[in-house]
Formats: C-alpha cells, sequence, structure tokens
C-alpha cells in the first residue's frame, strides 16, 4: 500500500489542488455588479416577454397639457373631473390615479372636487375600478384628500435596488404586498385578470415572489415587455383627453393610469436596465411594465446560490480534467465554448422558464482554472514541443533522402526508357516486320510512353512536394495550346472511333506557363480517349470574361459517380470499375492537373453522370 502511494505523482494534483482553494475562497464573495450585468443583459434581450398586448393605457400630465389648460400641476379638480367624465364615457376597465392632489383652496375648488368625487363613484361604485396610487418618502406616505380617501388607495411605489442586490438606482423588483396589504400594481392585475376571467393571484403565489422581514413586505423580480422609455405603451397627454381629442374606444377594456410626466422634473424619471446612466424612464411607464409582468405573470424565479456554488465546482473539477489532458490552445477553445455553453443555458432558462441563473461564480470559476491550468500546460507542451521538433528533423532529413533518391531513380530510368523507345521506333521503320512483330513493337512503343509518363509525373510530385516547382509565365493564347494538343491527340482518338470537337472562341493571350498548361489539356483530353468508351465525342470548349478565361473538356462517355467524383483530384487515386480496371495509370494525372491550375491561381472543377458523361472546367485569370 505503502509502496502504491509514493508510486503516485503528487506534483501532478497541484494544479487542482491550487484551483480548488481559489474556487471555494472566490464562492464566499457576491459579486453582485458584474450579476447585474447580466441580469439586465437578459432583460433587454429577452424575446419572449416582448410578444405581449399591452393592457395599459398612459395619461400623463407635462409641459404641453400646462400650455394648454393655462394651468400648473396637479391641475384643478375641473379639468380632472372633465377628465373623469371622458374616461368613464369611453369604458375603461381600471383607473389608477398617480397624482398628489391638494386640499381643495377655494369653494369653486370643493364644489369640482364633490364633482371629481361622483364621477369616481360613478364609474367605480364598489370601489374595484379605480384606486389611487401613494408614494412613501421622508414624512410617510403621501395619501389623497380626505375628502377622496374613500374611493380608496394602495401604495404605488417603486422599489429601486438601492440597498441590495447591485445597490443602484434601478428598479428591477415589485412590490407585491407590504403589512398584509397589496400593492396599487399587485389589486390591478388581480382586478384585471378577475375582469379578463383569469384567476386572481395572491402575492405568494408568484413565481419567485420572497418574504423580506425587515420591510415586511413581500417582493417579486419582474420582466419589462420593452423598454419603457420606448412608444411601446400607448400614451396620450392630459388635455387630449380633457377636450376629447381621441379616437373612441381608445381606453375600452384599458388599464389607464394618470399621472405626471415633466420632463423638467427629474423625479418623474427612474432608471431601469434599459436606462442605467440618466433618468430618461417615465415613472408612469415603469407602473405599467409592472402591471403588465403581474398580470402575465412574468416574474422571475431566482436560482439559490447553493446550487451555482455547487456547480461553480463541479465545472471547476470537469474543466481541470479536461485542460490537463488536450492541448493549450484546444483548451482555450473549450474554456469558450464553455463559457458561450453557460451563458446560452442561462440565457434560455430565463426567457423560457423565468430561471434567473446567477453567472459570476460560474464564469469567474472558469476563468480561474484557466489562468491556473494554462502554465502547467505550457511548461508541458513546450517539452512535448520541443522533442517533436527534434524528431521532425529528423524526419525532414529522412524525407530529403527519399525525395534525392526517387528523383535520382526517376532521371536514371527515363535514360533507359528513351533508348527501348528508340530501338522500337528503329525496329518498327528500318526493317521488315511480320504482323506479329509489328505489334510487338507497337505494345514496346505504348509501355515505354505509359511509363515515360509515369516518370514524369513522379518527378512532378516530387517537384510538389519539395516546393522547386516554378512558373514560367509567357504571354500565349490558349486556343493555341489546345489547337495543338487536339491535332497531336487526334490518330489516338481516330483509333477508338473518337471525335473530337473543338468550339474555340476568339481569346486574348494571358500570361501562363505554356508547358504546365499544355500538361494539363492534354491529360484531360487523354482521360476522355481512356475512358469515354469507343465511338464517344469529345467537346473542347474556350470562352471569357472581363476577369476569366473558360476551357471546358467534356464527353459524353460512361461518366463518373458521385462516391468517386468526391475523390477524383486525390492523390493517387483511380475510379475502379468493369470499364477500367483494364486502363492502366498512376493516380497521379487530375491530382497534377488541379495543383497545375491552381499554381496559376485558377480553379478546375468536375462533373459527371453515369451515363451521360463528364466534364472539366477550368477558369484562368484573364490577366
Amino acid at each position: 500500500m505503502l509502496t502504491k502511494i509514493r508510486q503516485i505523482e503528487f506534483s501532478k494534483f497541484a494544479p487542482l489542488l491550487v484551483t480548488l482553494a481559489f474556487i471555494l475562497i472566490l464562492i464566499q464573495y457576491s459579486f453582485h455588479p458584474l450579476e447585474s450585468i447580466f441580469y439586465d443583459f437578459w432583460i433587454k434581450t429577452d424575446i419572449a416577454a416582448k410578444n405581449f398586448q399591452s393592457p395599459v393605457v398612459l395619461v400623463s400630465l407635462d409641459e404641453e397639457s400646462d400650455q394648454f389648460l393655462g394651468e400648473t400641476y396637479p391641475y384643478t379638480y375641473a379639468s380632472h373631473t372633465r377628465l373623469m367624465d371622458r374616461l368613464v364615457a369611453d369604458q375603461p376597465a381600471l383607473v389608477n390615479y398617480f397624482v398628489s392632489l391638494l386640499e381643495p383652496d377655494s369653494e369653486v375648488e370643493a364644489r369640482y372636487q364633490t364633482e371629481f368625487h361622483e364621477a369616481i363613484k360613478t364609474f367605480s361604485p364598489a370601489g374595484d375600478r379605480f384606486k389611487f396610487g401613494t408614494e412613501i418618502d421622508n414624512l410617510g406616505e403621501l395619501i389623497p384628500p380626505e375628502t377622496l380617501r374613500d374611493v380608496g388607495y394602495y401604495l404605488g411605489q417603486l422599489y429601486k435596488d438601492q440597498l441590495v442586490f447591485s445597490k443602484d438606482e434601478v428598479v428591477r423588483r415589485a412590490i407585491l404586498n407590504i403589512s398584509g396589504e397589496d400593492s396599487l400594481h399587485l389589486w390591478t392585475a388581480k382586478r384585471y385578470r378577475e375582469l379578463q376571467g383569469l384567476p386572481a393571484l395572491d402575492a405568494t403565489a408568484y413565481k419567485g415572489a420572497y418574504y423580506n422581514s425587515e420591510a415586511d413586505a413581500n417582493f417579486a423580480l419582474f420582466k419589462y415587455s420593452g423598454n419603457p422609455a420606448s412608444t411601446r405603451i400607448p400614451s396620450i397627454p392630459f388635455h387630449r383627453v380633457v377636450v376629447g381629442n381621441f379616437p373612441k374606444g381608445y381606453f375600452k377594456d384599458k388599464i389607464v393610469l394618470v399621472g405626471s410626466s415633466y420632463l423638467s422634473n427629474s423625479s418623474d424619471f427612474i432608471q431601469t436596465p434599459f436606462e442605467k446612466e440618466s433618468n430618461r424612464t417615465p415613472k408612469l411607464a415603469v407602473h405599467a411594465d409592472v402591471i403588465e409582468a403581474l398580470v402575465g405573470e412574468k416574474t422571475i424565479y431566482d436560482i439559490d446560490d447553493l446550487i451555482t456554488q455547487v456547480a461553480a465546482v463541479f465545472l471547476a473539477i470537469l474543466l481541470s480534467f479536461v485542460i490537463s489532458r488536450v492541448q493549450p490552445v484546444k483548451g482555450l477553445m473549450i474554456t469558450i465554448l464553455l463559457i458561450l455553453g453557460i451563458l446560452l443555458t442561462s440565457y434560455l432558462a430565463f426567457v423560457t422558464f423565468g430561471w434567473w441563473i446567477k453567472l459570476s461564480h460560474l464564469v469567474l470559476s472558469i476563468f480561474v482554472v484557466y489562468y491556473i491550468w494554462v502554465p502547467f500546460r505550457a511548461i508541458e507542451e513546450y517539452q512535448t514541443r520541443y522533442a517533436i521538433q527534434e524528431e521532425t528533423k529528423l524526419l525532414k532529413q529522412v524525407d530529403n533522402l527519399k525525395q534525392n533518391f526517387i528523383s535520382l531513380m526517376s532521371h536514371d530510368l527515363k535514360t533507359p526508357v528513351a533508348k527501348i523507345a528508340g530501338i522500337a521506333d528503329i525496329l518498327k521503320i528500318k526493317f521488315p516486320n511480320t504482323t506479329e512483330q509489328a505489334e510487338l513493337i507497337d505494345n514496346v512503343v505504348s509501355s515505354t510512353k505509359e511509363l515515360n509518363n509515369f516518370i514524369n509525373s513522379i518527378l512532378d510530385l516530387t517537384k510538389i512536394e519539395s516546393q522547386n516547382l516554378t512558373l514560367r509565365k509567357e504571354s500565349k493564347d490558349v486556343n493555341k495550346i489546345i489547337e495543338g494538343i487536339i491535332e497531336k491527340l487526334e490518330f489516338e482518338a481516330s483509333a477508338k472511333e473518337m471525335r473530337i470537337e473543338a468550339d474555340l472562341s476568339p481569346l486574348y493571350p494571358i500570361q501562363i506557363d505554356t508547358v504546365l498548361m499544355n500538361r494539363v489539356i492534354s491529360n484531360l483530353i487523354e482521360n476522355a480517349i481512356k475512358y469515354a468508351g469507343r465511338g464517344k465525342t469529345i467537346a473542347v470548349r474556350t470562352w471569357d470574361e472581363p476577369d476569366w478565361v473558360y476551357v471546358e473538356v467534356r464527353d459524353d462517355g460512361v461518366g463518373v459517380g458521385p462516391d468517386d467524383l468526391l475523390h477524383i483530384f486525390d492523390k493517387f487515386y483511380r475510379v475502379k470499375n468493369d470499364s477500367t480496371h483494364s486502363i492502366k495509370g498512376s493516380g497521379l494525372g487530375l491530382y497534377l492537373v488541379k495543383y497545375f491550375i491552381e499554381l496559376h491561381n485558377g480553379v478546375i472543377t468536375a462533373s459527371s453522370q453515369l451515363g451521360v458523361g463528364t466534364s472539366f472546367i477550368i477558369k484562368l485569370k484573364n490577366e
């Protein structure tokens, strides 16, 4: 047992132990500023929450209404009475009043206050369709004037994250109730749901709702249905409603929020996840978003911190194992993909189920793992790379020896092959031969030609692999090259009862290596003669465009199958079927053709269909 323990290389576990120590320290801290960035980004990009038809209409007291009415905030009771009369006539579902009305300062105002009270009672005789919204300031709750209190009022406070979470001024959560009494937002949502035939939900029924004993209140994080500073929520100035300047049915069955939105009054604006740098979002619009979220049950469940902490430790161990097994570059890619995967999972959970998975511990844990493990892996990688470099030097020397050997052998073979071909030509020309002897001599000539082509292919391949092949470009008309090749191969084609047809459009000379281009086009036509079949036709066509010159070699032969066509330009690849097994070749022709064309910065493509034929199209730079 002790022997086995001694054999363990504890140094390999050092990075893991250091990593776990860092992670365990890391998860003890909250990173609310970082977390708020993720949270607010999910809110802003939540596409699912935006697919919501707003049931709210805003009526705003602002500078425009001041000027039109000749009054100042909070306006006279006469104006408010006329507003209520207009609203009642258009049959809204509910009305929330976020206006801090004053006690009347004259008999006329007192009379209009009474009329305003009667208008409210006419609209909401049971007190279940109209409520005042109040706020709490340093002096306490700002409640309506005594004469109007019987119509009902609830706290309509927007809760800022001043003491919790990121401790900023942003509204992210809604007050559901306080000291056992529903907030105005919850009351409005419950009543509207009842009017729509939906079950009314209490504070504890909402997903993610939680109780804060210090405030004696229930809260819930909520989703915005879009940027409340935009024109998404219908809004109309106070004075237009007073004079009836709005379409009929504009307020019908809607929740109407009446409140102030003075550009000159910063207290009428508030920060949201959409506008964090400045107070540019009207409070009235944020009230609407809170109500919309409660009506649509768009609250958020905050996943317990313990779950994310355990997940952070698990991911740290998993990523440590992965990075210790792969190269640093791959480790970096895996780290990036893991972070993206966590972000995507968190986002989908947020928009689909309303689950908020805190990301700071998870993301920071991954960074800690990466920055601890990468130096260790870099050292190992350097040692491995050094060994590979030494091995590569040796292999390069062996490869050079191989290339030299092949080159020497190929050059040495060309001489005896040329002599054999010369002797065969002499035997054929100078001496009378029987039919059988002539046939044998033709076979010798044909075989030496094939062997010579094979040697040339091997030499070209050797030059390619040793990077010694260079272009010798000259200005040349491609048509002239093609005409010479066709003339040279016509006899070979006629021996197989084949025709070579040329449709050569006039071309300007272009910069090409004449020798290599001759090899390319010869190979394509010779292949067609070999493989198309007896009696077939080979068509060679050229045309040009401003940037390219095209050469097509097409036959109407047996064609090539789709599987073979994928590999037709591969080194040493040959199509194997009943019609080709007897045809000799090296499998290098098309590989070299493609290489030579690409060396000219050109492109070659092949298309084929069994029983129909094969086509090769070359694109060369028109320069």
